[in-house]
């Protein structure tokens, strides 16, 4: 049972709002990357995203230099760059098939693993997931407040989302967890793995990650 990781991108990854956007001098892209061969247990990385920035994407995983990163054409869409990803990485059906955020480049190892694990003891699905800590309300078409959401049963989602390979052929590649239900097992998250998608969210990330480093 190999673990292969599909990193989809889409036309927005090639801004400086996406996955080429550097960080402590690399690309999230690269850190993404990087961080899903060190985690131990991910055999193969197959980088997929729209044909006319293939060239940027294989120069920004220069830096990496590991054999099992292969770079494909997808889509303009995440969903025709997952579909195009998962042709492209032969998966068996038996494989553990991680979908991974190249925005939440410091998913931390251990929450890879837990996803890979929870699919390799049973699940056809998993993800990792953090408690929503604010108060959320339900309006109405005029933005009225009509009621309250009982937090304690919702969750924030993270990546990588983990299936076996057969479920994931099958699923919605622009929604993959979408119409599981409770085949879909939870993992803890992490802070580390927030998504990177403002100046905000950088500082925010540097702050978490020069904490760590001190403690």
């Amino acid at each position: 049972m190999n673990v292969i990781a599909l990193v989809p991108l889409e036309e927005h990854d090639h801004r400086l709002s996406g996955a080429l956007i550097n960080f402590r001098g690399e690309p999230l892209l690269s850190h993404a990357v990087r961080g899903l061969l060190h985690s131990g247990c991910v055999d193969r990385v197959v980088v997929a995203g729209p044909p006319q920035n293939l060239t940027a994407y294989e120069t920004v995983l220069e830096s990496v230099a590991d054999t099992r990163v292969r770079v494909v054409a997808g889509g303009a869409g995440r969903a025709e760059s997952v579909r195009s990803a998962l042709a492209a990485c032969s998966a068996t059906v038996s494989d553990v098939v991680l979908v991974h955020d190249p925005a939440r480049p410091f998913t931390p190892a251990g929450t890879i693993r837990a996803v890979v694990d929870s699919v390799r003891s049973g699940a056809l699905a998993a993800v990792p997931v953090e408690p929503v800590t604010d108060t959320i309300k339900l309006v109405d078409s005029d933005d009225i407040v009509c009621g309250t959401r009982d937090r304690s049963k919702l969750r924030f989602t993270q990546t990588p989302q983990g299936f076996l390979a057969d479920v994931l052929r099958q699923a919605d590649p622009a929604e993959p967890l979408a119409g599981l239900g409770a085949k879909v097992h939870t993992v803890a998250g992490h802070p580390h793995a927030m998504r990177l998608a403002t100046s905000f969210d950088l500082a925010v990330i540097e702050a978490l990650l020069t904490s760590e480093k001190r403690q």
